[in-house]
């Protein structure tokens, strides 16, 4: 499953992921996700940046939210 680089940013921003996280780190998010990385390397990427949902909790909502 993969996730488009718009859908990871609209989710960042209706959840307000990746509040934690300075430029850098946001932009190695985005990079991650245009070279294909994982819905579970995301996830991973996401928690480590954000408060208020655990690593599964977003990884949940990523599948839910990945291209078919």
């Amino acid at each position: 499953m993969k996730i488009s680089i718009e859908k990871l940013y609209y989710l960042c921003n209706k959840y307000q992921w990746y509040t934690n996280g300075d430029r850098f780190q946001y932009d190695l998010l985005f990079q991650e996700c245009k070279n294909g990385a994982s819905l579970e390397r995301l996830a991973l990427f996401v928690y480590v940046c954000s408060r208020g949902y655990s690593e599964q909790d977003i990884l949940k909502i990523l599948q839910k939210e990945a291209d078919v």
